[in-house]
């Protein structure tokens, strides 16, 4: 009898132990998650954003499932999970927001600012569906923070470190580019303007400098859902690209001079149009059989496929291939630059978060010297350098 009890009490032991660290170390990634928020993790990443960054799980205001698409594996990680691995952070706080599905009425996807956006499109567009913009991302996302201030600080953690993430403008050229071009510099102007307030309010809530990503647009002219008109009027066509082509140059130009002189934080910017054509050129150069003198094309391109996506409408009309729900999907995902008619394919945001996290880990800043500036007490307002409307006095050739 007594083996029996002492055998019944080392397995009682051993289940309490497993059950224990079953707790201390949860497999489930739902309950790792309410761990993480709860206990205050070290190490983070704050995405906002529209649908390039949005990874589909919400800390705030989940959108309506049935206005949501189920996560296609075969599109794989966002440039912000990339991110977040590659800096090994514990979670992502996500206040990104997609372009919603089954919406019976014209949407547009979340941009830096929706009444500069109202404001500009007046009196070409009736009723129109604008998603949370980029200051009703930042006061979610401080009244998140406020919430998980009032747990016990026995229960959690001081944050060891933050990165934010901000990507917005795609959405914003698409629209804006179909205005007369000194409306839509003026838009851009005010949502550059805008941008940096947000980033304003956001450091000086956080309470010290701060960490943030902001990659510049890729040329939106590149993308398969507008290069499909192509075939359309060639002198419209044509106009339409070289405004398109402009205002891509004009938004990345004055983000990157709005970004050198803003001194409250660490400001890191990838160059996304870059790393695109970089692929682009790979599988050029290599389907010609030749190379730079650096000897760039030799090697086999990432991508077989740099200007089909990878989802595809089956029909002929002119529906989006976000709202269309008869398309097609290609045989090798990862052979493909582009996942659909507006965002890239999973390799592609890996190429996207890698490249954000080197300069995040090698603190290559674009505002050096105004952080340095602001450590030593000198620094002039950031806010007062960008008078609304002022512009950025911008130069460019002839043509433009």
């Amino acid at each position: 009898m007594r083996f029996f009890t002492r055998l019944h009490v080392c397995a009682a032991a051993s289940v309490v132990l497993i059950l224990y660290f079953a707790w201390l170390r949860p497999s489930i990634p739902i309950q790792s998650s309410i761990q993480s928020v709860w206990r205050g993790s070290a190490h983070r990443v704050v995405v906002f954003g529209d649908d390039w960054s949005d990874i589909g799980r919400y800390r705030v205001s989940p959108p309506p499932k049935s206005t949501t698409r189920d996560r296609d594996p075969d599109r794989g990680e966002l440039w912000v999970e990339a991110l977040c691995k590659e800096l090994n952070c514990d979670f992502i706080d996500n206040f990104a927001r997609s372009i919603p599905s089954n919406v019976e009425m014209m949407t547009v996807g979340s941009m830096v600012d929706s009444d500069i956006f109202a404001n500009a499109t007046s009196e070409r567009r009736n009723e129109t569906l604008v998603l949370f913009d980029f200051q009703t991302q930042v006061q979610q996302f401080l009244e998140f923070e406020k919430r998980k201030r009032q747990i016990p600080e026995r229960l959690r953690r001081i944050d060891e470190w933050t990165v934010f993430t901000v990507f917005f403008g795609i959405w914003d050229l698409l629209e804006y580019s179909a205005l007369e071009k000194e409306a839509a510099i003026h838009a851009i102007d005010r949502s550059i303007d805008e941008l940096l307030h947000n980033l304003d309010i956001l450091a000086d809530q956080v309470g010290g400098p701060i960490k943030v990503v902001i990659p510049k647009l890729v040329d939106v002219t590149f993308l398969p859902r507008f290069a499909s008109r192509k075939n359309e009027s060639t002198t419209m066509f044509a106009a339409e690209q070289h405004q398109s082509v402009f205002l891509w140059t004009y938004w990345n130009t004055a983000l990157s001079q709005a970004s050198v002189g803003w001194g409250k934080g660490d400001l890191f910017i990838p160059d996304l149009n870059g790393i695109v054509m970089n692929q682009v050129r790979a599988k050029q150069l290599y389907s010609k059989q030749i190379s730079d003198a650096t000897g760039f094309g030799k090697q086999k391109p990432l991508f077989d496929e740099v200007e089909r996506p990878c989802l595809a409408s089956k029909t002929e009309s002119n529906a989006s291939y976000l709202q269309a729900a008869d398309i097609e999907k290609c045989f090798d995902p990862a052979g493909h630059l582009f996942w659909d008619e507006m965002h890239l394919s999973g390799p592609a945001h890996q190429l996207i978060g890698k490249e954000a996290a080197r300069l995040v880990r090698a603190n290559n800043t674009i505002n050096t010297d105004a952080r340095e500036r602001a450590m030593q007490g000198s620094a002039t307002d950031p806010k007062s350098q960008r008078k609304d409307g002022a512009g950025f006095d911008l130069k460019f050739p002839p043509g433009y």
